[in-house]
């Protein structure tokens, strides 16, 4: 595979803080994360790199996220050097589409729109899968200031629209990685050219 010069970028993340394990209430959080992106030459990645606040369900996301995101532009996943810093804790696979847009973003040289957030699983076949709390997470993107919201579309959506409008905020459904990356960087997902 070509190398290439590292490559760094910060994103949002929205998620919910649970304050006991396994407990369903808490709080939004919203969360600007930074990714940096570069060439393993020994081929045998891809190499992650985090502060130790991916849980275990967000680690599996983003090892999910890179390998994915790598195979829809084209390029070896093995041969990639990946560092995420996230400033407090998180788990869970909601934040796996992001990831995966960010990390091709990052690959293909595009930049991420300041007005998005998004909010939805990752598959290894490209689709964005649902996730739950899609409301707290609006609010962690209104406390971001953010104006687009990228959900997946395989959920009953209508009430996601109506509780945008009323904080500003215009949701965008997505299907798969494609979708979500052209909303979020109004760039088409193609084939890396490094």
């Amino acid at each position: 595979m070509a190398a290439f010069s590292e490559v760094s970028l910060a994103f949002p993340i929205v998620a919910v803080s649970r304050p006991i394990q396994g407990s369903i209430t808490g709080s939004w959080l919203g969360l600007m994360v930074r990714l940096t992106v570069g060439y393993l030459a020994g081929g045998n990645g891809p190499q992650i790199l985090t502060d130790g606040n991916l849980r275990p369900a967000s680690m599996a996301s983003l090892m999910t996220a890179i390998v994915a995101a790598a195979g829809a532009v084209g390029y070896d996943p093995r041969f990639l050097k990946v560092r995420l810093l996230v400033p407090t804790g998180v788990d869970g696979p909601s934040a796996g589409g992001m990831y995966a847009v960010a990390l091709a973003a990052a690959l293909l040289g595009d930049q991420i729109r300041p007005e998005v957030c998004m909010s939805g699983a990752i598959e290894p076949t490209l689709e964005i899968k649902p996730v739950g709390r899609l409301i707290d997470k609006m609010n962690a993107c209104q406390q971001l200031k953010k104006t687009v919201m990228l959900v997946p579309d395989g959920l009953d959506n209508s009430h996601l629209s109506f509780k945008g409008a009323e904080r500003a905020i215009h949701v965008v459904e997505v299907h798969t990685l494609a979708d979500a990356y052209a909303a979020a960087t109004g760039q088409v997902l193609r084939e890396v050219r490094l």
